[in-house]
């Protein structure tokens, strides 16, 4: 089955019976899903939101040996690790993460790749990293992950001892050699991207010859792309 073929059978597929979609759309594994519905083990509201940016979005959608992305509609869900895919119909369908290549986000300019999950640590596999710096000889790439926590619950401006779920956002930020592959955390600091870098004089001379501060995403990101002709292919 054709990459393309794959999709357009995905969307092409008979809206389901109310019921029917009621049903899949309390299931995380479920190919059909509204879009909407975050129906967490255990009962009770959960605050937060599951997906990575609210509401539907353009974007381009690029299959595994597919050569092309295709437009489409889409948003996703990094609780559950789910690409959703809105048809024409309102439904949505689940593209499964393995069958990916890469999607962007066009509206917002935001462009993911999504690794082999065997080839990326543990704390982020079966994600897509959103790239942030795409260099020839090094990357920045960023995952967010969702998970369900305990939080007090708010009930007006009295305190209360009733603990609700909710849905905490954990970003991890990895630099990517493109030549092997080999990933090493950091954090937007100086210091952690020295260390990261160890092993790379050039590169490390150039990072410390760079003034200015090292704090926010756009500026590590800066960095890595004006230090990335001194970094040696492969780590």
């Amino acid at each position: 089955m054709t990459t393309r073929f794959f999709l357009s059978v995905l969307l092409a597929v008979p809206l389901l019976g109310k019921a029917q979609m009621s049903e899949l759309s309390r299931g995380s594994n479920g190919v059909f899903n509204n879009g909407y519905s975050l129906v967490p083990s255990g009962s009770g509201q959960v605050r937060g939101n599951p997906f990575l940016v609210v509401g539907w979005l353009p974007a381009s959608l690029q299959l595994i040996g597919s050569t092309t992305p295709t437009p489409a509609t889409l948003r996703y869900d990094v609780y559950r690790q789910e690409l959703r895919v809105q048809r024409p119909q309102g439904d949505s369908v689940i593209v499964p993460l393995n069958r990916v290549k890469e999607f962007s986000l066009t509206g917002l300019n935001r462009r993911f790749v999504c690794y082999p999950a065997a080839t990326l640590p543990a704390d982020v596999a079966g994600s897509c990293a959103e790239v942030l710096a795409d260099g020839a000889h090094l990357q920045l790439l960023k995952f967010a992950r969702k998970k369900l926590v305990k939080q007090p619950s708010e009930q007006g401006s009295y305190a209360s001892n009733t603990l609700v779920d909710a849905l905490e956002e954990t970003t991890y930020y990895y630099l990517r050699w493109p030549a092997d592959g080999h990933l090493a955390a950091v954090r937007l600091k100086r210091s952690s991207l020295e260390q990261a870098l160890s092993g790379q004089p050039a590169a490390l001379a150039a990072l410390k010859a760079r003034k200015g501060s090292l704090g926010s995403e756009a500026e590590v990101a800066a960095a890595v792309l004006a230090i990335d002709s001194t970094v040696e292919p492969g780590k």
